[in-house]
């Protein structure tokens, strides 16, 4: 390191020039680490699994129209023809969607007397949603037909037995989530059975903390608005999307709002955070160009006006790795005192993202990763110009004023 100590009077009799860049790669550091932990964060909240069969699942909203006569005698027509539709596995009616963005929420309790043990989302359905989900029963049993309940709007308020998410059942006993079976949960003061408990099932509200809090009721609830449920066989999502409009649509007053796949409902619920996502990839993409192309040009402006200098070093017998390895070190040196300041930079604005946002604080081995990928990236910006910088010819000390 016998370079070190010429470097760092170079540096102090320049001063500008290093302090600007430095205070570019510290801005550079600062940006880059939060945006990609923020994207990174937002990544991995869109690839949560929902708990159904994204690929293969129909989401079909229709009417009920009470000119037709008695809504529940309808859903069970509406059942009947897409159950009877060549390529669909099962379908179920359900009272709301998992990430629609629209839905029910429940206060539980174990006790009508006592204090809440949690919160979740409510949906109602009957025996068929498991399977219209692809949904996994990790314990206790699904409805039988004879759970079922059939009423027309406001089927939460009945008492019922009800399946549970493992999440949900955790969330109530952390210790053995088992033992949740067979036990009454309370919520508009009427008591609702646990008999079984799926793997997943993501609610109504994607920014929500109890999303994976979910009940589903054995209250099967004929609306107005009608949304199914829809498994499809592997391959016949595009037969099945055509079929069911020429199947469904039989009398003037029915009408279809919307035919599609639940992962067309998840990717619109988390439409911007996607669209946030690419904005602050396109920011880090540009502010590295510009770093690189900053780097650079320092470097070259540093050769360009020291040519006569690296020459005489030359001359007294340094080699071009010699060359090389000062000019590295020099710009590693730059980088390092950046990084310095920047992880400050990125600790404060970090914390301000915390207290605004509720993000969480960027974890001390991203900033690490982060300080070697900038190193690294500056180590790259002046390998051309300090491979130039090697080549030029111990005679040019002797050309010129």
């Amino acid at each position: 390191m016998r370079d070190l100590i010429p470097i760092l009077k170079t540096l102090k009799k320049q001063k500008m020039a290093p302090a600007l860049l430095a205070f570019q790669i510290a801005v550079t550091f600062m940006v880059l680490v939060n945006a990609i932990y923020m994207i990174s964060e937002r990544s991995d909240l869109i690839a949560r699994p929902v708990g159904a069969n994204m690929e293969n699942t129909l989401i079909v909203v229709a009417n009920l129209p009470s000119e037709q006569g008695d809504l529940t005698i309808q859903l069970e027509n509406d059942l009947t023809i897409l159950k009877s539709i060549h390529g669909v596995v099962n379908a179920a009616p359900i009272t709301g969607l998992p990430l629609e963005g629209w839905g029910l929420y429940m206060d539980f309790k174990l006790d009508p007397n006592e204090e809440d043990v949690a919160y979740g989302g409510y949906f109602g359905s009957n025996e068929n949603l498991i399977e219209a989900f692809d949904l996994t029963l990790l314990a206790g049993e699904n409805f039988l037909p004879s759970d079922i309940q059939k009423v027309e709007n406001d089927g939460r308020f009945k008492s019922s037995k009800i399946i549970i998410t493992k999440a949900l059942a955790e969330k109530i006993y952390p210790d053995n989530w088992r033992d949740i079976l067979g036990k009454s949960l309370y919520y508009h003061k009427e008591p609702h059975e646990v008999i079984g408990i799926v793997d997943k099932l993501q609610n109504a509200w994607n920014f929500w903390s109890a999303l994976e809090y979910t009940v589903i009721s054995a209250v099967q609830e004929a609306n107005d608005t009608q949304r199914y449920v829809v498994q499809v066989e592997s391959g016949q999502m595009a037969s099945v999307i055509k079929a069911i409009p020429e199947k469904l649509l039989t009398h003037p007053y029915k009408q279809i709002d919307s035919i599609e796949a639940l992962s067309e409902v998840k990717r619109r619920s988390y439409q911007e955070d996607i669209a946030t996502n690419k904005l602050l990839t396109v920011v880090c993409i540009c502010l590295t160009i510009i770093t690189i192309f900053g780097i650079l040009g320092q470097a070259k402006f540093n050769i360009s006006r020291r040519k006569k200098q690296i020459g005489t070093r030359r001359a007294l017998g340094a080699s071009k790795h010699q060359v090389i390895r000062y000019f590295m070190l020099e710009n590693a040196i730059i980088s390092t005192i950046g990084v310095c300041i920047g992880i400050l930079a990125a600790i404060i604005l970090n914390a301000q993202f915390v207290e605004l946002l509720s993000l969480s604080p960027v974890p001390i081995n991203f900033l690490f990763l982060g300080a070697i990928a900038i190193i690294l990236l500056g180590q790259i910006a002046v390998a051309y110009p300090v491979s130039q910088a090697a080549k030029i010819s111990p005679a040019i000390t002797t050309r010129g004023a």
